[in-house]
């Protein structure tokens, strides 16, 4: 392997010298055309002179014209270099040749392309600056996306000149710029080992008559290329020139990046603000330090404070409820919530829901906060027309039910009353009148009375109890009632006391009419169970039955007055027990059983100790 390894060595180094001779022997030969030319044009008056004179040269001239005629062909010939710097600038004018200083070039670019974001300021600079310093026929900036390397800017240095710039570079030009990350000349390309990719992308090259290409790199990644066309004067790329275009292009790759980077801060930038004003909650942002750097449209109307008042400013510049938040999550790292706080704008105060929560960095270092808040007046307003909507329906329910229930009575009333003067004599229709209309009017008064219990049932003053003690005297007064029904009726309420805050007989009057509800809701020879289980802080009663149960669709509705899926029933025994349960700071609740039946529960708060007496 060591012999092979030396072997290869010697023709990399080969390779190299005959490379760099290559080029040398161009610039050679470049430059004796360049004194060739100098040495004719110089020659050529005398030429012409000694054309035009010599037939009288060779018949006058003695040995001192000859010497005279010396001494002209000699100064002549010290001329030549004079002339051959003239010739030479001539030659840069018209043929478009020029000496480039690429180190200064490269330091001044450099210098500008850290300053430069904008890819609509970059890239026409970065075309100018080659251009220049190369003084092609054409350059062009390719930037890579989904499709290829597609053109940022072309540009044509000789009018009328061939050097193509196509919206899409050649795809075979992408995979060598992504193979080699390097530059690639197009006259190298021929002396390379031959391959059907190297030929096609030298025909593409020479089509389009670039004659040198240059990555763009970042991260080792091929983000574009800078497209260089043969110089003007006719000159190769030397390799002085390369290592220093390289070294701009490489540049040029950082500065389009960032570019790319900084287009894609600022249309996120102007997303963001263009969410954020449109919303209609208020947004407000802050830095580390307190400085506010986000104050949206909403939160300007909301707080009468417009953004160039509090840009930069601390938080002290934003009203108190928004200010401590933020303050509190930037130091806590925590988000907060305030349901409902107040902030005044023009005299006008506004209910606000604020929310504040910590910005992080990726590495979890916070960055600032942010909060956001809404208007909770409008939703204010709705609850308003809700509740008067509600009691509007609730008062035309409770119209309609009360109308039915005493339209009843009176309609057999009425019916007796008018038979009565033409019945004066029949003591049987004069028993049977009094029989119905004392029922009657005693069934209007207990209509009443439980309106009256509906609408004061937290009048009477609530003392700490055994809640067993009524759930006992309800059981007691209802129990002939199931044993007439054949129905079996268990209880489950513990040894230990459960004390509540309340009123003994209403809720006795509570579990009566849970008891009763049961009753009339199970067949005979079914089962009710009423069981009380004590929690940590709450003590729950649940009253179950066997029955049918509640249909799904009415479970919201048994508690609403004058509801009912009885025959005879009155629907205010249910609506009693959510007030009475209301008034006692517990929850009632109605669900059915899987197995069938409903299950009506009530939970109290517990009373760990003697609680004052509270009315």
């Amino acid at each position: 392997m060591g012999p092979y390894f030396g072997v290869f060595v010697v023709v990399l180094i080969a390779h190299a010298i005959i490379r760099h001779r290559l080029m040398d022997l161009r610039l050679v030969v470049h430059r004796s055309l360049t004194l060739t030319i100098a040495i004719l044009v110089s020659l050529l008056p005398v030429a012409l002179l000694l054309a035009v004179l010599w037939p009288r040269l060779s018949a006058l001239l003695d040995a001192d014209h000859l010497l005279a005629l010396l001494a002209a062909v000699v100064a002549v010939s010290l001329l030549i270099p004079v002339t051959r710097d003239a010739a030479g600038r001539l030659l840069d004018r018209y043929v478009y040749r020029t000496h480039v200083n690429y180190q200064r070039t490269v330091r001044q670019a450099s210098a500008d392309l850290t300053r430069v974001l904008d890819l609509k300021v970059l890239v026409p600079f970065l075309c100018r600056t080659l251009a220049r310093a190369t003084n092609s026929e054409g350059t062009a900036v390719y930037v890579r996306s989904d499709e290829g390397l597609r053109r940022a800017m072309g540009e044509h240095r000789l009018p009328g000149g061939y050097f193509e710039t196509p919206e899409t570079a050649p795809d075979v030009l992408l995979r060598a710029l992504v193979a080699a990350r390097d530059l690639i000349l197009s006259d190298e390309i021929p002396r390379e080992r031959p391959t059907p990719d190297r030929e096609l992308l030298h025909a593409e090259l020479t089509r389009l008559n670039w004659a040198l290409v240059l990555p763009l790199l970042s991260e080792n990644t091929v983000i574009g290329a800078i497209v260089v066309g043969p110089k003007l004067s006719g000159d190769p790329f030397y390799p002085q020139d390369l290592d220093l275009l390289m070294t701009l292009a490489n540049q040029a790759g950082i500065a389009v990046k960032n570019g790319q980077l900084y287009a894609q801060v600022v249309l996120a930038n102007e997303h963001l603000n263009n969410i954020v004003s449109t919303i209609e909650s208020g947004v407000v942002a802050v830095n580390a330090a307190g400085r506010v750097t986000l104050f949206n449209r909403a939160a300007a109307s909301m707080t009468g404070l417009s953004f160039e008042d509090v840009r930069l400013q601390p938080l002290s510049a934003l009203p108190a409820c928004l200010a401590g938040p933020l303050e509190q999550s930037i130091a806590d790292d925590r988000r907060y919530t305030q349901p409902e706080v107040e902030v005044t704008a023009g005299g006008v105060t506004r209910p606000i829901m604020c929310t504040t929560a910590p910005l992080h960095e990726q590495d979890g270092t916070v960055l600032g906060a942010v909060a956001v808040f809404s208007d909770l007046t409008p939703l204010k307003d709705l609850e308003v027309e809700r509740r008067r909507a509600e009691r509007l329906a609730y008062f035309e329910l409770l119209a309609a039910g009360i109308a039915h229930e005493i339209k009843n009575p009176l309609v057999a009333i009425k019916t007796f009353s008018q038979l009565l003067p033409r019945r004066l004599g029949d003591e049987r229709f004069l028993q049977e009148f009094g029989r119905v209309v004392a029922r009657e009017i005693e069934r209007m008064e207990r209509l009443l009375d439980r309106l009256r219990t509906l609408a004061h049932p937290a009048a009477r003053p609530r003392h700490p109890l055994d809640l067993r003690a009524p759930i006992a005297e309800a059981i007691e007064t209802i129990r002939p009632t199931y044993a007439e029904k054949n129905i079996i009726l268990s209880t489950a309420v513990g040894p230990t006391p459960c004390l509540v805050l309340g009123d003994h007989s209403e809720l006795e009057q509570l579990f009566l009419n849970l008891l009763m509800n049961a009753q009339e809701a199970t067949p005979p020879r079914g089962m009710v169970r009423i069981e009380l289980a004590a929690g940590a802080d709450r003590v729950t009663v649940a009253v179950v039955d066997t029955g049918a149960g509640i249909p799904a669709d009415l479970l919201q509705q048994v508690f609403d007055p004058f509801f009912t899926t009885k025959l005879h029933g009155s629907g205010l025994g249910l609506t009693i027990c959510a007030s009475i349960v209301q008034a006692h700071g517990a929850r009632l609740a109605a669900t059915n059983r899987p197995a069938g039946g409903a299950v009506f529960t009530v939970e109290f708060p517990l009373v760990t100790a003697e609680a004052p007496v509270s009315a």
